[in-house]
C-alpha cells in the first residue's frame, strides 16, 4: 500500500480523478463514505482472531500488509492455517446479507469506474472515494472493500501500475489504445501536453474503428495506468524510459527544469527548482549542481555563477572569446555600443565587463572613430 505522500507525488500533473463532475446524490455518498466504520460494522460477524487476521493481512490497523507466513509466527499458526482462516473469513463477509453501506460504495465504485473508461488506477480510486480525508487506514479499507467484491478485479501486469477494472471489461482495449499511445510518442519522439497526444490518437484507425468504447475520461485515464508513458512534473506526456520524462541524474534534472523555466540562473536557483519540481525523493545540492553544470555541454556559464542551456544559442568561453566570435560575425568593425548589445545578449555581466575584455590588445584594436576590430 502506497503510503499518503507517495500517493499524490504523480498526481499532482496529471489530470486529477478529483476533477470528476459528479452528480449532487453521488457527492453526498463520496461524502459520507467512511470504510473504516464500514468494516468494522461488517467484521462483527467474524470472532476476534479472524479479525485480528485480516486486519494484519490487509493492513487495516495503518501498518504495511503483513505476510501469511509473519502472521502465522506471530499467532503460532502455520502459513497454511492462516490462508484457510482468510479464505474463510472472506467467504463469510460476501456471504452475510449485504451491508447498505457497502452496497452504496459497490455502486459508487462501479459508477466512477464506467465514466472512466471500467479500469482506474489504484491510488484514483482511493482519492475519489475519500475525498473528505485520507489515512492509511482508510486507504488499507478502500483496497480491502475492492478486495471483497467480486466485482471487481486486481490488474496485475509488469506494464501497469496497481488499478482495478470491472469484471467482464475486454482488456484489449486498454493494451491497444496504450500501443496506439506509445507509437506517437515513439514516431514523434518528444513530448507533449495529453490534448496534443490524444489529438493524434484520435486520428488513427484504431481508435476511428473502436470510438464508441472510448470516451475523453478513458482516455486520459489510461495514460495514468500505463507504466511506458508518463507525465513529467511540467505536465508534459513521453514515453518513460526518455531523460525529458525521467531524469537519469542532476544533469538531466537541470536541463528539464531550465528547459521549462526558459532563462538562465545562478546555480542555487536551479537547484531550488530542480527540488520544487520533485522527480523523486532524491534532494539536489547546490555543489553538485554546480559541478554538474560545468562538466556538462548542455548548460553555458554566462555570469558570476549564472548558467543558460547552449540550445537557446549561448556559446561557451570568456567575454573576450564572445567579443572575438562577434567581430568575426560581422566581419567588419564595430562600434563599442554594437559590440556591448551583442555581448550582452551572450552573457549576463556588467558592461565593465565587456569593457575590460575589450580593452585586451593582443585581440583587439581600435581603429576608425570609436570601433574596433580583430588584431590582424
Amino acid at each position: 500500500m502506497n503510503n499518503q505522500n507517495m500517493a499524490g507525488e504523480e498526481g499532482a500533473v496529471r489530470a486529477s480523478i478529483l476533477d470528476t463532475i459528479l452528480g449532487a446524490e453521488q457527492l453526498s455518498q463520496l461524502q459520507n463514505f467512511d470504510p473504516k466504520a464500514l468494516i468494522t460494522s461488517m467484521f462483527e460477524v467474524l470472532d476476534e482472531r479472524s479479525q485480528n487476521i485480516l486486519r494484519k493481512r490487509y493492513g487495516l490497523d495503518g501498518t504495511e500488509g503483513a505476510t501469511l507466513e509473519a502472521i502465522g509466527q506471530e499467532l503460532n499458526l502455520t502459513r497454511e492455517r492462516i490462508r484457510q482462516i482468510e479464505k474463510e473469513s472472506l467467504k463469510k463477509l460476501r456471504e452475510r446479507k449485504r451491508h447498505p453501506q457497502l452496497t452504496a460504495a459497490h455502486q459508487l465504485l462501479t459508477n466512477v469506474l464506467n465514466e472512466h473508461g471500467s479500469v482506474m488506477h489504484e491510488n484514483d480510486m482511493i482519492a475519489t472515494l475519500l475525498m473528505s480525508g485520507r489515512t492509511s487506514q482508510q486507504e488499507s479499507a478502500v483496497v480491502f472493500i475492492l478486495e471483497l467484491e467480486e466485482s471487481f478485479e486486481k490488474l496485475r501486469h509488469d506494464d501497469y501500475h496497481p488499478s482495478w477494472y470491472l469484471r467482464g471489461f475486454d482488456l484489449s482495449l486498454l493494451h491497444e489504445m496504450i500501443d496506439e499511445m506509445t507509437e506517437v510518442l515513439d514516431t514523434e519522439a518528444a513530448t507533449m501536453n495529453d490534448d496534443e497526444l490524444l489529438h493524434k490518437v484520435k486520428q488513427r484507425p484504431h481508435y476511428q474503428k473502436k470510438q464508441p468504447f472510448y470516451n475523453e475520461k478513458a482516455l486520459r485515464n489510461y495514460i495514468t495506468i500505463s507504466k511506458k508513458i508518463k507525465y513529467n512534473p511540467f505536465g508534459h506526456v513521453g514515453l518513460s524510459a526518455w531523460t525529458s520524462i525521467s531524469p537519469k541524474d542532476v544533469g538531466d534534472k537541470a536541463f528539464l527544469v531550465m528547459k521549462h523555466h526558459n532563462k538562465p540562473e545562478h546555480y542555487s536557483k536551479i537547484t531550488e527548482l530542480i527540488n520544487n519540481a520533485k522527480f523523486d525523493n532524491k534532494t539536489a545540492y547546490k555543489e553538485t549542481v554546480h559541478n554538474e553544470l560545468i562538466k556538462d555541454k548542455r548548460f553555458v556559464l554566462v555570469g558570476r555563477g549564472i548558467y543558460a542551456l547552449s540550445e537557446w544559442g549561448y556559446k561557451p568561453g570568456i567575454v573576450a572569446e564572445i567579443i572575438t566570435e562577434v567581430l568575426k560575425k560581422a566581419g567588419k568593425p564595430l562600434t563599442r555600443d554594437e559590440i556591448m548589445n551583442e555581448v550582452l545578449k551572450q552573457r549576463i555581466v556588467k558592461k565593465n565587463t565587456v569593457l575590460v575584455g575589450l580593452s585586451n590588445k593582443k585581440r583587439f584594436a581600435k581603429v576608425e572613430k570609436d570601433k574596433y576590430a580583430l588584431v590582424q
